[in-house]
């Protein structure tokens, strides 16, 4: 510890801040209720020893850390992370920067060409990586003095897959234009194809009155040599909810829908506008789906909620709950929905980032030789968990999820299945991941699945607390190429590779990078198995600065098929296309080879490898449809379906067109009736122009006299309530396609609802509980109470029924709000699925999207897209049988029904379709449309 030298400096000067190890500064977070701060050894560290520079990957801090990345690559922009860039020396972790020199490295060393094509502009930096990793909850801060130099001084967590990352630093101490001010974000990635999410509103550029733009962060630090040091921490407190700290005070909160940021003395609480739909791009042809959407200065685009003098939990929550449902901590659902709850390393390095090289912002030789400049200093790194204090005690876990429940993955490649632990906050987070079939798929404690083989298999994660399950499928298949199609072979995704040449790095082999593989080597092999059929072109995306001796060659079963030089393109990432002089006949599963067989010692790196089909075209020579005269009643629905000759044809594109969109409107040939009339559906081939016609007669409906519709209690605009049940703080949580759960006394859900017609209406809930009084359910419409009923208890939280309520309600056709409000006494109340209404007897009678073929069981949504949920039913199995208008069985499969069921029919083309539900007594039948 370092308490004499405090003393002796604060002695001398009394009035400034020095840096000093943590003991006496009290953590800024609250642990809560309950709870206490205990320090984690294993990744804090006060750095009161001495580690020397040394030129190779090497453990320091007893074990607590390595003086390299987490993984081989070696830096962003112009960076090249060095091992003797890293040192302990005086209390202080040192990061040193200095000029790169190609041909003068220090290891790791880098055999390709400079990167950004820049090799004047090379930074030789350190970077440090924690052993051991930290998860939420936790308090992580740092004790930094930011390098003064066109440089990002960072701080940060990452997960093993490098998917979530919370950067609690990245300080830019002497980059002009952003020398003032502190960058807090974090990232959510998709790695293929590439999305990269982070925060970029205006406020996650922090500002503080103690710099400004001509007297930035690297000037305050360095302080003419006696250096000053900013604390900066993060409490990853649950999933959605990250708080950022600075010198101990709170400037930042991000909380599920909605930001509160502390800019200039003033709390502003904001969220997200809109967000770019899925499969975006930018103008720079980056994957920007998911993302919000920015405004023209480049930002994101918010909406102020509110402001204040100081933080306000509450208006946080408010904002949350009044925005457009677009959550900050990973808007896009890149990680499943579930918010950030991977483990994470601790990271701290001096990097060149491609943005500030790119703006000319590269140190000159000069300062990257100056001590003032070229030095980021850390006096210590503290990590503290909340644990029980005296009185608090365990929350304990009451249950899993897992996502995505089905993963649909091809042999060889990787997946990811995320671990949520209910409540959020139990005190014990840990899971084990297990497969009940590695022969097909293997799973990493991380959750990173790999396929192996074709098949299925079953992934299981087990709570320690509790022993609580959660499981996802995992569908393996092993198929052959769409015809038509190309198939892409990334050149990284080998199955195995092998040399004769060791350069170093690899000693026999290739090594893999962010885009391909490189390190390669004459006489360097990799080994990729496919499943193909057909003669195909080769092309390659490959990168050389080598002029000659450079060779590809292309083996199909040991079997030499094509044999090319590589011409020099200026550049080992400048890749380019090559296209093979030579075509490769394949027939089923195949191992291919990539060998490199030029005279050079050093190669090519390489991209991918596509395989294009060699295909005649074959005309479009008419088409027909299976049905020239329908007749519809308004509301109904048909399927056309359309025959392109011949059946070999290879451009099979056709389009729908309606007549009178009024009488009858056609989506890929599923028809709905809207009005009475006739109306002509026209079906025309892209190859040709040929076309068919079919004539759609609709009359009305006969009337019937009874009206009903049905609230989907998942489906409310606004929720809220006065409990926080650790789950969704105040309000209702939704159970997707299902209902709503977590409902305290005091919650509510709001409604916005079209009424189809004049009437007094039943009112029927279909609800469940397990709780013994206490349990009241109201509904409100329009400001008034339409019925408060008591909810009995039927032993469980998920066996819903019906319960009628014991006024009905007088409405007009129209637009209504309709509030369902949790009203007993007991904390916990009910669950509830949905609300039925009817003018007539038969309060079971589905809304216009329910179709009810058979008296006690129904099926919606009708169309469907593919997903189809049956209610209804005992509970017992029962067998399942989808034919098509044909008769043909289509699909079969058995359930052990427990009220609600889904089917999954998305693997069936769109039509009409029949259910058959059997048990060992009675059929039923129900009929569904699907429609994409």
């Amino acid at each position: 510890m370092k308490k004499l030298l405090i003393l002796a400096v604060a002695l001398l000067l009394s009035l400034t801040t020095f840096s000093q190890d943590w003991s006496s500064i009290p953590v800024p977070a609250d642990a809560g209720s309950g709870k206490e701060w205990e320090l984690q050894e294993n990744v804090s560290d006060d750095f009161n020893y001495t580690f020397n520079p040394v030129n190779s990957k090497s453990n320091f801090g007893n074990g607590k850390w390595y003086n390299f990345y987490h993984n081989t690559w070696d830096g962003p922009g112009t960076t090249y992370w060095k091992y003797q860039n890293v040192s302990v020396q005086n209390g202080r972790l040192l990061i040193n920067a200095s000029r790169w020199d190609q041909g003068n490295q220090s290891n790791p060393w880098n055999g390709n060409s400079a990167k950004m094509g820049l090799p004047n502009n090379g930074v030789n930096s350190g970077c440090v990586t924690s052993n051991s990793r930290v998860q939420y909850p936790v308090y992580v801060e740092s004790s930094i003095s930011v390098a003064n130099i066109g440089l990002a001084s960072c701080f940060w967590l990452l997960s093993p897959d490098d998917t979530q990352e919370i950067d609690i630093i990245e300080n830019y101490g002497g980059v002009n234009g952003f020398k003032h001010l502190t960058h807090i974000s974090h990232h959510s990635f998709i790695r293929s194809p590439f999305h990269d999410y982070q925060p970029r509103d205006w406020n996650s550029w922090w500002p503080d009155s103690r710099v400004s733009t001509s007297y930035g962060w690297g000037d305050w630090a360095w302080n003419n040599g006696n250096r000053r040091y900013l604390r900066l921490g993060v409490y990853w407190k649950t999933p959605n909810h990250f708080e950022y700290y600075i010198d101990g005070e709170l400037v930042r909160v991000m909380y599920h829908n909605a930001i509160a940021t502390l800019m200039n003395g003033t709390w502003e609480y904001t969220y997200y506008k809109e967000k770019n739909p899925a499969n975006t791009t930018d103008a720079w042809g980056n994957n920007v789906g998911g993302m919000p959407t920015n405004g023209s200065n480049g930002y994101s685009e918010v909406i102020t909620y509110a402001t204040g003098s100081s933080f306000s939990f509450t208006t946080l929550q408010s904002a949350s709950n009044a925005s457009n449902g677009i959550n900050v901590i990973d808007p896009g659902e890149y990680q499943g929905g579930t918010g950030f709850t991977k483990e994470m390393d601790i990271i701290i390095n001096v990097e060149s980032q491609s943005w500030l090289v790119s703006r000319g912002e590269t140190p000159s030789d000069s300062e990257l030789a100056d001590p003032s400049k070229n030095q980021m200093e850390i006096d210590w790194v503290r990590v503290y968990k909340p644990v029980n204090s005296s009185g608090g005690s365990d929350i304990n876990v009451i249950g899993v999820n897992l996502s995505p429940s089905t993963l649909n993955l091809s042999t060889g490649e990787t997946g990811n299945l995320t671990g949520q632990v209910v409540p959020a906050n139990a005190t014990d987070q840990t899971m084990v991941f297990t497969s009940n079939n590695e022969s097909v798929a293997t799973v990493t404690q991380s959750g990173v699945v790999t396929a192996v083989s074709e098949g299925n298999a079953t992934i299981t994660a087990t709570t320690t607390d509790g022993g609580y399950t959660a499981t996802s499928t995992i569908v393996v298949s092993d198929d052959a190429p769409v015809v038509g199609q190309p198939l892409v072979i990334e050149a990284e995704n080998f199955t195995a590779t092998g040399g004769t040449f060791n350069d170093g790095f690899v000693p026999y082999g290739v090594s893999t990078s962010g885009v391909g593989i490189n390190y390669v080597n004459s006489g360097d092999w990799t080994e990729y198995t496919v499943n193909a059929s057909g003669t195909f072109d080769i092309d390659y995306s490959i990168s050389t600065p080598i002029t000659n001796g450079t060779n590809i060659e292309l083996l199909v079963d040991g079997v030499s098929k094509a044999n090319d030089a590589v011409p020099n393109n200026g550049g080992w990432d400048s890749y380019s296309n090559l296209s093979s002089s030579s075509q490769v006949t394949l027939s089923g599963v195949h191992t291919i080879r990539i060998i490199a067989n030029g005279n050079n010692d050093w190669q090519w790196n390489l991209d991918k490898i596509t395989l294009t089909p060699v295909s005649s075209n074959v005309a479009v020579t008419g088409v027909s449809l299976d049905q020239n005269n329908v007749s519809l009643q308004v509301s109904e629905t048909a399927q056309l379906t359309a025959a392109v000759a011949p059946l070999n044809a290879t451009n099979q594109t056709i389009t729908w067109s309606s007549s009178n969109t009024n009488v009858a409107s056609v989506n890929n040939g599923f028809i709905s009736a809207n009005g009475a009339g006739t109306a002509n559906i026209s079906v025309t081939t892209a190859d040709g122009n040929h076309s068919a016609t079919a004539v759609i007669t609709v009359t009305n409906q006969p009337v019937t006299g009874v009206a009903s519709f049905t609230i989907e209690a998942e489906n409310f605009s606004t929720t809220g309530g006065t409990f926080n049940d650790g789950q969704v703080p105040y309000g209702m949580n939704i159970m997707a396609g299902v209902g709503v759960n977590w409902v305290n006394s005091g919650d509510w859900a709001q409604y916005s609802v079209n009424v189809p017609e004049n009437g007094v209406y039943s009112i029927e809930y279909m609800v469940s509980t397990p709780m013994n009084g206490g349990t009241q359910i109201q509904l409100v419409v329009d400001g008034t109470v339409a019925s408060t009923d008591a909810v009995p208890n039927n032993g469980q939280w998920d066996d819903y029924q019906s319960l009628s309520a014991g006024n009905t309600v007088s409405l007009s056709a129209g637009v209504h709000t309709f509030r369902v409000n949790a009203l007993g006494s007991n904390d916990w109340q009910w669950n509830l699925d949905k609300i039925n209404f009817s003018t007539g007897s038969n309060t079971r009678e589905m809304a216009e999207n329910t179709l009810s073929l058979a008296p006690e069981v129904y099926a919606y949504p009708n169309p469907t897209t593919g997903i189809v949920k049956v209610n209804g039913l005992a509970n017992q199995d029962y067998e399942v049988l989808v034919y098509n208008l044909n008769g043909q069985q289509v699909h079969a499969s058995t359930i052990a029904y427990r009220y609600k069921h889904q089917l999954d029919l998305s693997a069936l083309p769109n039509g009409i379709y029949f259910i058959s539900i059997v048990d060992h007594q009675t059929i039923r039948k129900v009929r569904i449309a699907l429609m994409r």
